[in-house]
């Protein structure tokens, strides 16, 4: 029987395609309002741009990096602001349109209810998921949180699987993780955890690391109380 499910954050509990695009519109209408860019969709596009081709472990595509700006500012020349300054409004935009996720709440307390213990597992700032947590009200429900940026490893790095166990104190086995990427979540199978594949807000241009995509056990639309409980039933767990 299954004890444990770990989730992935971005684009699988929360549509961070959509939370990054709406935050640059409301930053390039603000930079325009400070007579700093006249063309917000040249902005935007320049930043989307850097942000796809910049990877390097433990950082954020979705909280944003300094060096995003930094770069979006060169090549636009931009001089009168400074990158530090705009990433920090930038963040303030994205967490106010941070919200609860009414369907993820009674999930995780349905899962709670059935004595299956919930972690976080993502490829992360702390800040970022430590906000996400303050601002969904998620604390009292999560028996770990595992973040890249504080373990120094990521997925598809098997030892995160293995340290996702170790917290949980539940079994490879036993685990389920659910994730909208079939490169850095699926690699969980290779522990013997069931992969599941969330695919609502799933976005195949936000996938930065190496490695071959992994079939899934079982495919959900997203997360929500229904289509787990339905999961747990096919996947044989709920004898």
């Amino acid at each position: 029987m299954i004890k444990g499910c770990a989730f992935d954050v971005g684009n699988t509990l929360i549509n961070d395609t959509k939370l990054v695009r709406d935050t640059l519109e409301d930053m390039a209408k603000w930079l325009e309002r400070k007579g700093i860019i006249k063309q917000k969709r040249s902005f935007i596009t320049t930043y989307n741009k850097v942000n796809k081709f910049t990877f390097r472990p433990f950082i954020s595509h979705t909280f944003g990096e300094e060096e995003f700006f930094q770069k979006t500012f060169e090549e636009l020349g931009i001089k009168s602001i400074s990158p530090k300054q705009v990433l920090e409004k930038y963040r303030r935009f994205l967490m106010s349109r941070t919200s609860p996720d009414d369907d993820v709440l009674e999930t995780f307390k349905f899962l709670r209810g059935k004595g299956i213990k919930i972690a976080l597992l993502t490829n992360e700032r702390v800040n970022r998921v430590e906000a996400f947590i303050r601002k969904t009200a998620l604390a009292n429900l999560l028996d770990a949180v595992l973040i890249s940026e504080q373990l120094r490893m990521e997925k598809p790095d098997p030892a995160i699987f293995a340290e996702a166990s170790k917290r949980l104190e539940v079994k490879c086995e036993r685990i389920l993780m659910f994730g909208d990427n079939e490169i850095t979540d699926g690699a969980a199978r290779g522990l013997g955890m069931k992969f599941v594949l969330v695919t609502s807000y799933r976005n195949t241009e936000w996938q930065w690391e190496n490695g071959l995509p992994i079939h899934p056990d079982y495919i959900i639309r997203k997360v929500n109380k229904e289509e787990i409980e339905r999961c747990l039933e096919v996947l044989g767990t709920d004898s």
